[in-house]
């Protein structure tokens, strides 16, 4: 759908909007900017830059269909368009049923009308890495994409996984190191310096970036106002995460690290007694653990210990085979997960860990070498794990019957 926007007529006028749309884009007054695209539209409905910017603008509002339908315009007015073009591979990339080849033709039809484009490079790149698995492909599209947009830390990380996935620890390690010269926290650039120096046979940099014990560490939460215990908060706690109005089975396993079982999104959003008792007792586990922070100068996790955080807080449950694959928390500062209710199969005798959580498993397709140091912790209910969000971290599959319902949650600084 168009937006309503002002009345528009000429070629100068036409121009003229444009420049200003692109100005309010870029500004992040993304209104502003759909609203003389649609009063351009009205006037000139073929418009190749008009359908384009609004077509990016629909695509971040999650409107894929919308943005096709101004992509396919823009195309028929402007067969060469680059922008249309990249849009194009982009829709179709992003598609469910989009095919790997198709998919490939299309990047390749948009290089060849605007080979400076780095994000062009960057995305033909993820679609080697991602859907045709091809780490070897995707260093190639990442080098073209970092050397039209040098010093692009996302592109550089990227490059520096596909390194990893091809055992090249070195390579991966100086983008790293290249990046934190940078931007010393950033969550992606530590860990995948610290599964590059495992790999490399360094291991002590890398533990002391995890910290176990001390920047990694579980205990127990303390017992929420209102509750005789914390088996009396859990089984409250318990039956508000399953009955919560944002369960889902249908997400996104591509987005998240969820396997087999359900998710709660945004848990705190929603009136319940021990909803609120759990984000009260998280505050103050949140402060016990900050103030017990070692002092050690010149640790990222230390140094970029924030003054306030926002919180994000999702619900899992888990059912016989479910687990989480290894993965980070990318906008986090401090992540955690406290355990709700377990069942009976975990135990701090087995020896296969089942429904344990483990630390230093790589995700994201890059291989266990074997190299790194692991820890494990086995949960058990009303104890809660943090850790700081660049540790890779996930948990074993488990048989047998019973749910496995946890909280997890990043600390955002602010």
């Amino acid at each position: 759908m168009i937006p309503p926007g002002p009345y528009i007529a000429g070629a100068m006028q036409i121009v003229d909007a444009l420049r200003l749309a692109i100005r309010h884009f870029n500004a992040g007054r993304a209104d502003e900017g759909a609203a003389l695209c649609g009063a351009i539209l009205n006037a000139q409905p073929d418009n190749p830059v008009a359908n384009c910017l609004l077509a990016r603008a629909r695509l971040r509002a999650r409107a894929p269909e919308e943005a096709r339908t101004l992509v396919d315009r823009a195309l028929r007015a402007a067969p060469d368009y680059p922008a249309a073009l990249e849009l194009d591979a982009q829709l179709l990339d992003e598609a469910e049923n989009g095919l790997p080849e198709t998919v490939a033709r299309a990047y390749r039809r948009a290089l060849i009308a605007g080979p400076a484009s780095g994000g062009l490079w960057f995305a033909y790149g993820n679609h080697q890495q991602g859907a045709l698995d091809d780490a070897a492909g995707a260093v190639t599209f990442y080098r073209r994409a970092l050397a039209v947009t040098p010093g692009d830390i996302p592109v550089a990380m990227n490059l520096a996984t596909a390194r990893l996935k091809l055992g090249d620890p070195e390579a991966a390690l100086a983008l790293c190191e290249d990046a934190l010269a940078r931007r010393p926290t950033h969550i992606r650039a530590l860990a995948l310096k610290s599964t590059a120096l495992y790999d490399l046979g360094n291991p002590e940099p890398a533990d002391a970036l995890t910290g176990f014990g001390t920047l990694t560490r579980p205990m127990m939460l303390p017992v929420p106002e209102g509750y005789t215990s914390l088996d009396a908060f859990n089984a409250a706690f318990a039956a508000a995460i399953r009955n919560h109005p944002n369960r889902r089975d249908d997400y996104d396993p591509t987005k998240r690290a969820i396997r087999g079982g359900s998710l709660v999104t945004d848990l705190l959003q929603h009136d319940d007694p021990a909803i609120r008792g759990f984000r009260a007792a998280l505050d103050a586990a949140v402060a016990v653990y900050r103030n017990a922070l070692p002092d050690l100068p010149g640790h990222p996790h230390i140094d970029g210990r924030p003054r306030g955080y926002a919180l994000d807080v999702w619900g899992n449950i888990l059912r016989a085979q479910g687990h989480q694959d290894g993965h980070i928390h990318n906008l986090g500062w401090l992540s955690g997960v406290y355990y709700v209710e377990m069942p009976e199969v975990l135990s701090e005798a087995d020896t296969d860990h089942q429904g344990w959580i483990e630390f230093n498993h790589p995700g994201y397709g890059i291989p266990d070498r074997g190299t790194a140091t692991t820890h494990r912790v086995c949960p058990r209910p009303g104890m809660i794990v943090l850790f700081p969000s660049y540790v890779w971290h996930r948990t074993v599959p488990f048989d047998g019957g019973g749910e496995r319902i946890s909280v997890a949650f990043d600390l955002h600084p602010r």
